[in-house]
């Protein structure tokens, strides 16, 4: 009866542990949780912002654009499957303004299986009348390097 009593302890301990509480976004934003990169796109903050507008009024997704605190030069793009989501179930597309007002993005996910959504939020950051995934706006001066 201890033995059993014992696994059934030790099994509810390891289901716990497998599960990311708490998660933070320093955490997400790491190498382990990267997903894709693109680099150079050309669009600005005021540009990723009202396509987010328009794409959310023509398709119903709803993304949404944040700035780092005290950062000017870096946003975010998030997607939240339910508003309460946590970072763990989110999709964060990391953005980093340029000198050049164009800029790089890197795409985090804790979950693998998620580029779908990232081709959905770079389709509307970029092309926000589409309500599909479209590769069509793709900076093709980034192939090869």
């Amino acid at each position: 009866m201890k033995t059993l009593c014992a696994l059934a302890s030790l099994s509810v301990l390891a289901a716990c542990a497998g599960q990311p509480q708490g998660l933070t976004i320093n955490q997400l934003e790491t190498p382990t949780h990267q997903l894709t990169e693109r680099r150079r796109l050309p669009i600005d903050f005021a540009g990723v912002q009202q396509n987010l507008f328009r794409h959310a009024k023509l398709c119903g997704d709803t993304y949404t654009f944040e700035m780092v605190p005290r950062e000017s030069a870096y946003g975010r793009v998030v997607y939240r499957p339910t508003p309460d989501a946590g970072w763990d179930r989110s999709v964060v597309l990391s953005l980093t303004l340029l000198h050049n007002r164009t800029i790089n993005v890197k795409a985090y996910s804790y979950y693998a299986g998620e580029m779908d959504r990232v081709h959905q939020m770079l389709t509307a950051m970029m092309k926000p009348e589409l309500c599909h995934a479209d590769s069509s706006w793709e900076n093709k001066l980034d192939v090869g390097e």
